[in-house]
């Protein structure tokens, strides 16, 4: 009797074992979905075009056969773009299910993917190319559709509401997420939480999904493990920063923890014609919706979802990295201005490289101090006509007055103004090694002024320096010597 007792205990337990990773989602269901969104038939889906309608009208039909409620009237929120002459009309889809918890069920969590991809063309030949999205993005829509279906299935188990988007014109600006909070069509201080679930298709390929911005939300790991106590998911990499370009961008701006769900673009036909079905890991897109589930349940039943501190600096920065450190490299000439003489020196090629940390104030201001190696100098004459090489340690600090980036698409102009400290350490005149115990200054400090842009992680500008110590230590003939040089600069943010 023991050793039966004891044989049904383990497979009792094993049952239950195995049941708590039972699939919640229906494959065929995904897979209906991504076919219908991604066939040739639906043309690209691009913005404004019939097909794109004709994909809102698919979302919300599965939208009410799920047992998910309209948040609007007739499940969407319309609204028009304006691109030139043309008045585009734009649709996202909106569904809800609502909580249970008298005052929470009055605050949201989003889940939003969006529908809309590049349409099609004409290749060489005159035949129609269509870009179908499989994975950008008829995975993430497929995705939410299922989620909301698990919600309204187990609707007594929320707490606070969840609102199912399916968002237009992303591909061409985050327009429909941008005017689903511009409209305020939920106020944007009720909502706690927003997931972009955009290209989730590739999950085996690429290792597991990425959580960019999960680390905003307080107790983040609190909700990762509930999530995963009855999922077998590998999450790859989870961060505290707001991803820029997709439709977390406008949420984040508007103070809302903001968490891009994905699986990668590495090996992804992303953009291309060849984004298609056969490439879809739909297994793993199951995986992804049950750990979704979970999660957002989790989430809903929290008393207390909150942001962390790190969020709160995000907003008042508008929503971009507060601390962008990266690596530049300056090239340009150098060459020294004699004003007391009127005249200047041949210039010298000049090089500089090293670090950054581009620290933003707010939208329109970043402070930027820099630690450089530099070797520059200029020609001089020594009797003959040489080269004056140093090389030096420099420690720009610079104010960047930034143009807006209303769109968050991390396109921004910048001004530079600032100044700039110079230790040098060696140099050479023609062949021979400089004293600077007795003839040249090796501190140097000045101006720096110039402009450039960044989009996303690059730097590209010009800049103009010039010092205000003379370089000479003893006065010569021609008075001071002032060195002055101008850069073209390239950088990246990490």
């Amino acid at each position: 009797m023991n050793i039966k007792h004891s044989v049904f205990t383990v497979l009792f337990l094993l049952s239950i074992s195995l049941a708590s990773f039972a699939q919640n989602t229906d494959i065929e269901l995904v897979k209906k979905h991504v076919n219908t969104l991604a066939s040739d038939n639906m043309l690209g889906r691009g913005f404004g075009s019939a097909s794109g309608a004709e994909a809102a009208a698919y979302i919300r039909t599965q939208f009410i056969e799920a047992g998910i409620e309209p948040l609007l009237e007739d499940y969407y929120h319309e609204f028009i773009h304006r691109s030139g002459i043309l008045n585009i009309n734009g649709r996202n889809v909106v569904g809800v299910v609502y909580g249970n918890d008298p005052e929470l069920k009055n605050e949201y969590i989003i889940l939003g993917a969006h529908y809309d991809h590049l349409g099609w063309e004409f290749d060489d030949e005159g035949d129609t190319l269509v870009y179908n999205g499989a994975d950008d993005n008829a995975s993430g829509v497929a995705s939410i559709i299922e989620l909301g279906r698990y919600f309204a299935a187990h609707q007594p188990e929320l707490k606070r509401s969840i609102i199912l988007i399916g968002f237009d014109g992303e591909e061409s600006g985050l327009i429909g997420s941008t005017r689903f909070v511009n409209d305020s069509v939920v106020e944007p201080g009720a909502i706690k939480a927003m997931f972009s679930i955009d290209m989730v298709g590739m999950y085996d390929l690429h290792g597991g999904i990425e959580l960019t911005g999960i680390e905003l939300l307080k107790d983040h790991a609190v909700f990762m493990d509930r999530a995963t106590a009855t999922n077998s998911i590998i999450v790859k990499k989870t961060d505290g920063s707001i991803e820029n370009r997709t439709d977390t961008a406008p949420f984040g701006n508007a103070g809302i923890p903001a968490i891009y769900v994905n699986t990668g673009i590495q090996e992804s036909n992303y953009h291309q014609p060849e984004d298609d079905i056969e490439f879809i890991d739909f297994e793993g897109m199951v995986t992804i919706i049950d750990f979704m589930s979970e999660l957002a349940v989790a989430l809903s039943q929290d008393e207390t979802l909150a942001p962390t501190n790190t969020m709160k600096a995000l907003t008042k920065s508008g929503g971009m990295k507060r601390m962008n450190p990266g690596i530049k490299l300056n090239t340009g000439s150098t060459y020294f201005d004699y004003p007391d003489a009127y005249f200047q020196s041949k210039s010298i090629f000049a090089l500089g490289v090293g670090f950054f940390l581009e620290t933003r104030i707010s939208q329109w201001i970043s402070i930027q101090p820099e630690v450089i190696y530099e070797t520059d100098g200029g020609m001089q004459d020594d009797g003959n006509i040489v080269n004056l090489r140093t090389h030096s340690v420099s420690t720009p600090v610079s104010l960047l007055i930034t143009s807006p980036d209303p769109g968050n698409n991390g396109v921004r102009g910048y001004y530079q103004l600032g100044g700039y400290f110079t230790y040098t350490f060696a140099g050479k005149l023609g062949s021979s090694s400089m004293d600077f115990s007795a003839d040249y200054n090796k501190q140097q400090f000045g101006l720096i002024m110039g402009g450039g842009i960044e989009i996303l992680n690059f730097r590209m500008g010009y800049t103009h320096k010039r010092s205000f110590v003379d370089f000479l230590k003893t006065d010569g003939p021609e008075g001071n010597i002032i060195l002055n040089g101008s850069y073209f600069i390239i950088g990246w943010a990490f």
